[in-house]
């Protein structure tokens, strides 16, 4: 996994921020409720944050290790690239849904909600603040979500188990800044403005998708490494003047 890669998944996570907000917003409101002063609020949604990225490493370890498993026999050469399809279609297809604004059904909320492990985010919240917001983010990271699901299918698409892990954790940390604003500011953001993070967060993943289709086939990942790359690296220091 390269800069490039790690730089996307900050894209992804920062302009998912939206998208956390409104699936997670309550969290950051509640971890943060009680805080004596801004260092005590940063320190809760750091811990936050930190309970989240570790849930998230552990996930990716999990669907990357299991590719990585499988790849070991002689027939997963061949499936390789359906694979790889199969994320990039999944990505690109969540991510047009949160462009278009096509919402899904609920199902799962209403699976989830009676089951007796949903009790343990009230346990949580009777532990000491730091401890507490730590817990409640591990937990949190444990809740389905598309776009968690959409970043593991690509992270595992590079069959790379530390690589995965590294990107998980990005991805946890990079979702910080707009946690953090609006557990700062409550409910300062207008329903117009998270929906319009939501659409960004959703054309990226669409691109990323496409990447990843194209990364399935040799041929494909020869010409993004070897042509694109370089081109776009050479074109930013350029621009930058450096």
């Amino acid at each position: 996994m390269t800069l490039v890669d790690l730089g996307g998944i900050v894209l992804i996570g920062l302009a998912g921020s939206g998208h956390c907000v409104g699936m997670c917003g309550g969290f950051a409101l509640a971890v943060g409720r009680d805080a004596s002063g801004a260092g005590a609020l940063l320190l809760r949604h750091v811990a936050y944050q930190t309970g989240k990225a570790l849930t998230y490493v552990f996930l990716a370890v999990l669907v990357a290790g299991g590719f990585g498993i499988v790849g070991r026999a002689a027939w997963f050469a061949s499936a390789q690239t359906v694979l790889a399809l199969l994320a990039g279609v999944f990505m690109g297809g969540y991510g047009l849904m949160q462009a278009l604004a096509v919402r899904p059904a609920g199902w799962w909320r209403r699976w989830l909600e009676p089951l007796p492990g949903c009790g343990l985010f009230a346990a949580a919240g009777k532990l000491p603040g730091p401890v507490a917001a730590l817990v409640t983010g591990w937990l949190n990271g444990f809740l389905p979500c598309g776009l968690v699901y959409a970043v593991l299918m690509h992270l595992a698409s590079f069959y790379d188990v530390g690589g995965a892990a590294l990107g998980a954790a990005v991805f946890g940390f990079s979702t910080l800044p707009g946690l953090l604003l609006f557990g700062a500011l409550g409910h300062a953001w207008s329903p117009r403005w998270r929906s319009r993070l939501v659409r960004v967060a959703g054309a990226l993943l669409v691109l990323f998708g496409v990447i990843t289709v194209i990364r399935a086939f040799p041929e494909g990942r020869h010409w993004l490494h070897e042509e694109v790359m370089p081109a776009a690296w050479g074109t930013f220091r350029d621009w930058c003047g450096f």
